[in-house]
């Protein structure tokens, strides 16, 4: 039983607007009346108040580098899925409000911890639905890749690979579900009464109950998997897989059965956060030959001409007096200079600047080796 608050501490009424909303959904109820009971609204009155977008959007993207990071050192992979539909985690978590939710703890964002991803793709490869493995293939699989054949004995030996939690890709927007049992009595007391009552019998004519829970609307999750050694990262492409069909075919999280958790696999994530840590990992100098050298490719792209006092050919002048300038603040590399150089000779023959001028312009660039 959790020990009532001192009377002289501030608790606020509403969730405050930077606070994380799985510590307020566990620990902050606060719509017990003064008998310590609870209305008849209060718990869809307090699912009602966690709907709407949450955590915050910088948290999220610095742990997504860090996770991308650590699988890729790991020599694994990161792959991105989005919901068909809305998705629920943790229904089975102790709350006063009887249907609980997972929370990322640090986070503050639902999310499916690592051991429900593997747990899910063991179960994909104990169906066996693909056809495609032999009973002693699969016995040898599950021990492989998950420690032992048979999930009700303690393993022997850890799997050869680490399962990672997924974690949504951006703000989650979270909604006020209804679900509507009509044999609740039949469920809760049926099978201790053999002497049913009528409000106790699995029958059509009882009146539905609506119940309130929480659940994501909608959201594109980054699942994670990594080999334990280098030499298991061959068996890769079968773990994703066999993660694919099993967020296809059995979905994740709770009431899979009325159609929540199914996902389907979205584009390229490994490319977009490669080029997104490049970025990051760029220098001022760097940034700004980037930005120059995608421009130009594209006027070469969709044949648009430059010409000399234009756009381009303006740019890369400023650049190349901050290059040359000793007393420009950052200090620009050699092998920056070096990469100027370059862009600048291709782009100066583009506008139809004559061989003698570009050495002319160029003039105190050091050269590729």
């Amino acid at each position: 039983m959790v020990a009532p608050l001192y009377n002289s501490a501030e608790i606020p009424v509403k969730k405050p607007e930077q606070a994380h909303s799985g510590l307020w959904f566990d620990r902050f109820f606060n719509l017990y009346n003064t008998a310590w009971d609870l209305e008849d609204t209060a718990k869809a009155e307090w699912i009602k108040s966690m709907a709407g977008t949450v955590g915050q959007l910088e948290q999220l993207e610095s742990f997504i580098k860090r996770q991308y990071r650590l699988v890729k050192h790991l020599q694994g992979s990161s792959q991105r899925y989005e919901t068909d539909w809305h998705f629920v985690t943790g229904m089975g978590n102790s709350h006063p409000v009887e249907n609980g939710f997972s929370w990322h703890p640090t986070l503050g964002v639902p999310y499916l911890a690592g051991s429900a991803v593997k747990g899910l793709v063991r179960a994909w490869v104990e169906l066996n639905d693909d056809n495609l493995l032999l009973e002693p293939e699969k016995k040898a699989r599950l021990k492989s890749w998950f420690g032992t054949e048979d999930k009700t004995v303690i393993a022997e030996q850890t799997g050869d690979f680490i399962f990672f939690d997924a974690i949504p890709e951006q703000r989650p927007s979270l909604i006020a579900d209804i679900m509507t049992p009509h044999m609740g009595k039949w469920y809760s007391d049926g099978g201790e009464n053999r002497a049913l009552k009528a409000e106790a019998l699995p029958a059509d004519w009882h009146e539905p109950i609506p119940v309130t829970f929480l659940a994501v609307k909608h959201a594109q999750f980054i699942f994670s998997i990594a080999p334990r050694k280098a030499q298991q990262a061959e068996q890769l492409p079968a773990v994703f897989e066999a993660l694919k069909q099993a967020l296809e075919w059995l979905g994740a999280g709770a009431k899979t059965a009325a159609g929540y958790g199914y996902m389907e696999r979205k584009g390229d994530f490994s490319g977009g956060m490669d080029a997104v840590l490049d970025k990051e990992s760029m220098s001022e100098q760097q940034l700004e030959i980037a930005a120059l050298t995608n421009a130009f490719k594209q006027n070469k792209t969709n044949n648009i001409k430059e010409t000399v006092g234009g756009r381009l050919y303006t740019h890369l002048n400023t650049l190349i007096k901050k290059a040359k300038d000793d007393a420009t603040e950052p200090v620009w590399s050699e092998q920056d200079k070096k990469a100027l150089r370059t862009l600048g000779t291709e782009l100066l023959k583009f506008v139809g600047v004559k061989n003698k001028k570009i050495k002319e312009v160029l003039d105190g660039l050091p050269q590729e080796d």
